[in-house]
C-alpha cells in the first residue's frame, strides 16, 4: 500500500509522485534543457582543460597526433573523468540550489533506498548485463571493448582509473541524467516513459568513444537505470547499480584483456 498524501518539503517524493504536484517545482522543460546544455558544454570544456598538462611541451606540428593519442592514455582518461565528473557534479548542485524552494536532496531524489528495492534492481541489472554479454558472445564480438582494453592495458595508475570510473563517472552521470534532468522532463509532455527514453539516449551518445553496438547496449542499460530511478523513488538505486556495472567492467577489462 502506498501513501497517497503529498510529499512535504522534508520528505523525498515517493515513486508514484514523479508526476504529482509538489510544494516546490523543478525547473521547467525548457529551462532544464537549457541548463542541461550548459552542463554538457562545461563537461567537454573541463575535459579539454584536463588535457593541457599532457600536451605541454608538444610541438605544434605534433599537437594533433598527441591529442589523438590521449584517447587511450589511461592517466589522461582518469584525470579527465575526475575533473569533469566532480566539476560538473558541483555545477549541477549549484543549478539545483538556484531553484527557489527546492532542496538538493529533494530535487535529485537523493534518499536512502528500501533494501528490497535496491536488491531487486541490482538483480534486474545483473540479468540484463548477463543477457547482453551472451548476445555479444553469440555475435562473435569481444565482451571487453577495444577502447577499454587499450586504456586498461596501458594503465600506470590503475587505482586512479578505478576511482574515476567507479566513483566520479557514475556520480556525475546519475546526478545529471537521472537526477537533474528527470524532474523537469517527467512533468512535461514527455512523461516518465519519454523521460526514461530521452535520458537513456542522451547518456548513451555521450559515450562516443565506443562503437554503435556498445552505445546500443548502454542505451538498454540506461533504460534499466531510468526505471530503477522512477520505481524506487530514489537516485541512490541507479547510482549504486551504475557504480557496480563500472566495477564489473573494470574487472573484465583486467582479466579478459
Amino acid at each position: 500500500m502506498t501513501d497517497s498524501s503529498p510529499p512535504t518539503q522534508d520528505t523525498p517524493p515517493s515513486p508514484a509522485s514523479d508526476t504529482a504536484p509538489l510544494q516546490w517545482t523543478p525547473w521547467g522543460i525548457w529551462a532544464t534543457a537549457g541548463l542541461g546544455l550548459v552542463v554538457f558544454v562545461a563537461f567537454f570544456v573541463l575535459q579539454i582543460v584536463a588535457a593541457i598538462p599532457f600536451l605541454l611541451g608538444v610541438s605544434p606540428e605534433d599537437l594533433v597526433a598527441a591529442s589523438q593519442a590521449l584517447a587511450t592514455n589511461s592517466e589522461y582518461v582518469a584525470t579527465a573523468m575526475l575533473v569533469s565528473g566532480f566539476g560538473c557534479t558541483a555545477l549541477v548542485l549549484v543549478l539545483v540550489a538556484m531553484r527557489k524552494g527546492a532542496s538538493i536532496p529533494q530535487y535529485l531524489a537523493f534518499s536512502a533506498p528500501p533494501w528490497k528495492a535496491l536488491l531487486t534492481w541490482v538483480v534486474v541489472a545483473a540479468v540484463v548485463i548477463a543477457i547482453l554479454d551472451v548476445v555479444t558472445v553469440l555475435l562473435d564480438r569481444e565482451v571487453v571493448n577495444e577502447w577499454v582494453r587499450d586504456v586498461f592495458v596501458n594503465a600506470k595508475a590503475p587505482l586512479l582509473l578505478g576511482l574515476a570510473t567507479v566513483v566520479a563517472a557514475p556520480l556525475f552521470e546519475e546526478i545529471f541524467f537521472r537526477g537533474f534532468l528527470f524532474p523537469g522532463m517527467t512533468r512535461s509532455k514527455l512523461g516518465v516513459t519519454g523521460t526514461v527514453l530521452v535520458t537513456s539516449a542522451l547518456w548513451a551518445v555521450t559515450h562516443f568513444q565506443y562503437g554503435v553496438y556498445e552505445i546500443a547496449q548502454i542505451f538498454v542499460l540506461g533504460i534499466v537505470l531510468g526505471l530503477a530511478r522512477h520505481r524506487s523513488g530514489t537516485l541512490v538505486v541507479p547510482m549504486v547499480i551504475h557504480a557496480a556495472i563500472n566495477l564489473v567492467a573494470n574487472i573484465q577489462a583486467v582479466y579478459l584483456s
